[in-house]
């Protein structure tokens, strides 16, 4: 590999591409997250990533059998994702789905970009959708990508299944959308390496 592209692969978002065509193009009939564990590319199959955990192999008894787990895991700000909910009322900004339950109503917000390994995105206002728990799981598994006017479109077809609903106090990060877009290998702008020379 040249100097040069191992410069363009240290950035995350070319990084993101590179695998995401690589994948689709050659690789699309392949277990996906066996084939990023076994490459150290770990948590590319996803749009939320890894979290780092590790397991005792201690077990304790009862009506299940348990096993005591040590864990490290991202510190998610939840007043954040609780204002930006409730911004949208609980309603899923693809399809308006506001899920009723016995003591309110309910819905997932999302980070654009993944707290996890390798994303590592920021815990952030513009970096949160809110979204139903069936979006939330097509978004996290790079089924579905918003497009650069907003549309939100199949990963598998480009088909359009709606518009990501806005509010004016909640302004979402075009540049953690595109890393989305990258991972989904949908981005189609052109991006500078943030060391690369101009």
């Amino acid at each position: 590999m040249s100097e040069q592209a191992g410069r363009l692969l240290g950035d995350p978002y070319v990084r993101s591409q590179a695998v995401a065509v690589l994948r689709e193009t050659y690789l699309a009939d392949v277990d996906q997250h066996a084939l990023m564990e076994r490459l150290g590319l770990a948590g590319h199959e996803s749009a939320s990533g890894i979290e780092d955990s590790a397991e005792d192999d201690e077990r304790e008894t009862g009506p299940a059998a348990r096993r005591m787990v040590a864990s490290s895991r991202v510190v998610r700000d939840t007043a954040l994702t609780a204002t930006v909910k409730s911004l949208h009322g609980d309603r899923c900004q693809i399809c308006d789905l506001q899920l009723k339950t016995r003591f309110g109503t309910y819905s997932e917000a999302a980070h654009v970009r993944g707290l996890g390994r390798p994303h590592n995105g920021p815990d952030e206002q513009p970096n949160l959708i809110v979204l139903c728990p069936n979006h939330h799981v097509q978004f996290d598994t790079l089924a579905i990508y918003i497009d650069e006017q907003g549309a939100v479109r199949s990963t598998a077809d480009d088909s359009t299944t709606g518009r990501l609903r806005l509010h004016p106090t909640h302004h979402i990060s075009e540049a953690h959308l595109r890393y989305h877009r990258a991972l989904c290998g949908k981005d189609t702008t052109e991006h500078t390496p943030p060391d690369a020379p101009a």
